[in-house]
């Protein structure tokens, strides 16, 4: 039985869009299945009242469950996605046809109805681009029924030309990080404003620590493009990583002060030695998300450097209450104890960040290494912005109470009490008397009270 009355929500409504199946016979076509997706994932991102997941997303969902990024899941699979991912539609789908009868159908599930629908759109395989168009305006007509967008801005032109988007999308498909910048350097020729493509290239020089060479295709996106946001984020990343703090800081004010973005802006802060602002913007990243441990390690770290040593263990503290077998605030609290002639308790703490870490061996003898910790997705979205009551109910529904149980338990054995503290906090909203649940709450703040 399932506790608490669900109430209507104003919230936007969420949609996980799945790559197409290729049922055609010629495998030359695969990439196409992705195409369909993405061209719908980013034209309706911009939309209000949706909030679409993005492809980063959907593949840190298959990372979780062990999916290969290039699988075509079952449609059991992406409806398990849809439960743990918050969505209340999921669209799957598939392509067929010749180049002159090319046909997309797309399949959206409605998650609380359970029920599903199709869109069929039919063409020329040239016309790919617009006929996808036209299944994401039916899409959104679906999801949002009473959407004022008009058709005719999804299918007046197409967003790019088809050379330039087959190109992106064989690079975001393609492992190889040559062959991936080359093709995406080629749809951004052939369409210079081409904001995904130049967002990819900026992606690919970051992970390859060229920060110059990123910034420098992250700031060609056009603002109107929708991935102009995480974009900033980025160069904003770029920019701290290039020890140019200041308009690290400047970037990380333009976005939303959410949890990530909080973070790095009190880096940022800190690193060019502001740490009054920095304090601050670590104690508004805790106001805003209470069970993350950075923000309290942070804190504690910079009261250590300060000196303020009191202040030092009760954050360096309440970041162990919330990710326990952690070196790093281990070892900085040992030291802060050391400082503060609480040796017993000092020896503990680095013997015990020695045994879970190598690295702590090396900071004995050595000055204070730079710990402060950075967000590194672009995506920053909160989690208390999808998981809303009728959300939790539903993927209730879909995940029996023990296995519910069993994924809590897990983050407590990995110490991951924060992880666990989220995940009882939801499951109780849904199932208020759960004995089980209340025990498990029970044990964290049981190990929690060890700190």
């Amino acid at each position: 039985m399932l506790f608490g009355t669900v109430q209507a929500s104003a919230d936007p409504s969420t949609i996980l869009v799945f790559p197409f199946e290729n049922v055609t016979n010629d495998r030359t076509l695969d990439w196409i299945g992705e195409g369909i997706s993405q061209l719908i994932i980013e034209r309706l991102q911009p939309e209000h009242g949706i909030w679409t997941f993005s492809r980063e997303e959907r593949l840190g969902a298959f990372e979780k469950l062990g999916i290969p990024e290039t699988t075509m899941v079952s449609r059991a699979t992406a409806l398990k996605l849809g439960w743990d991912m918050g969505a209340d539609h999921v669209v799957t789908g598939r392509f067929a046809g010749t180049a002159d009868n090319f046909q997309i159908v797309a399949r959206v599930v409605d998650m609380d109805a359970g029920a599903a629908t199709e869109v069929t759109i039919e063409g020329k395989l040239q016309d790919v681009i617009p006929l996808s168009m036209s299944a994401a305006w039916r899409i959104l007509k679906k999801a949002v029924p009473d959407t004022v967008s008009p058709e005719a801005d999804y299918t007046a032109r197409p967003p790019v030309p088809r050379s330039a988007f087959e190109n992106y999308i064989r690079g975001i498909l393609t492992q190889d990080f040559q062959k991936r910048s080359e093709l995406l350097q080629t749809a951004v020729r052939l369409h210079p404003p081409y904001g995904p493509a130049l967002f990819e290239l900026g992606r690919i020089s970051h992970l390859q620590r060229d920060f110059k060479d990123s910034n420098q295709w992250l700031q060609k996106i056009p603002e109107t493009s929708y991935p102009r946001r995480q974009a900033s984020f980025l160069m904003g990343l770029n920019y701290f990583y290039l020890a140019d703090y200041a308009r690290a800081t400047t970037v990380f004010q333009t976005l939303p002060a959410v949890y990530d973005v909080l973070l790095n802006l009190g880096a940022a802060f800190s690193q060019n030695g502001d740490r009054d602002s920095a304090a601050d913007a670590w104690r508004r990243a805790i106001d805003t998300d209470s069970l993350a441990s950075d923000a309290f390690f942070n804190l504690g770290y910079l009261s250590l450097i300060k000196d303020d040593l009191e202040s030092a263990a009760r954050n360096l503290t309440e970041s162990l209450k919330l990710r326990g077998r952690d070196s790093e605030a281990l070892f900085l609290l040992g030291r802060t104890y050391e400082k503060l002639g609480r040796l017993e308790e000092s020896g503990k703490a680095i013997a015990q960040a020695s045994r879970l870490s190598q690295r702590v061996d090396r900071w004995l003898t050595q000055p204070l290494p730079k710990l402060e910790r950075l967000a590194t997705s672009t995506l920053f979205r909160s989690r208390d912005e999808i998981w809303t009551e009728q959300r939790l109910v539903r993927r209730a529904r879909s995940q029996d109470l023990p296995a519910w149980l069993e994924l809590i338990q897990m983050d407590i054995d990995l110490y991951l009490l924060g992880d666990a503290l989220r995940e009882l906090h939801g499951l109780l909203r849904v199932y208020p008397e759960s004995s089980e649940a209340l025990s498990l709450l029970d044990e964290v703040r049981r190990q929690q009270n060890l700190r």
